[in-house]
């Protein structure tokens, strides 16, 4: 039960420093003033390259499933990266 307790908490930590380097990247993101078309596109390769390993790693994952819920927050992590440059390349214009 201990072990189960570790791998919890480890993965409750990577999700809130995932979660704060978003929310930092995003409020960088408002604030600038260059063309953000390299950025979405760059966030938007990111995003598909960690969607096509989460679905590969669905049909062909092990008994644990470590692997895909690694890949399922990073899917997270890059889609709302590309969502928020989304917005912001929308507002401005």
């Amino acid at each position: 039960m201990a072990g189960q307790s570790g791998y919890i908490l480890v993965i409750i930590i990577g999700v809130l420093v995932l979660g704060g380097l978003t929310y930092m990247n995003i409020r960088k993101i408002s604030q600038s003033t260059g063309d953000l078309t390299p950025l979405k596109k760059r966030t938007l390769l990111w995003t598909e390259i960690s969607l096509a390993l989460f679905v590969i790693q669905f049909f062909f994952r092990d008994r644990q499933g470590g692997f895909l819920l690694f890949f399922g927050i990073l899917t997270l992590f890059t889609g709302a990266h590309y969502l928020g440059v989304l917005y912001y390349t929308q507002k401005k214009g």
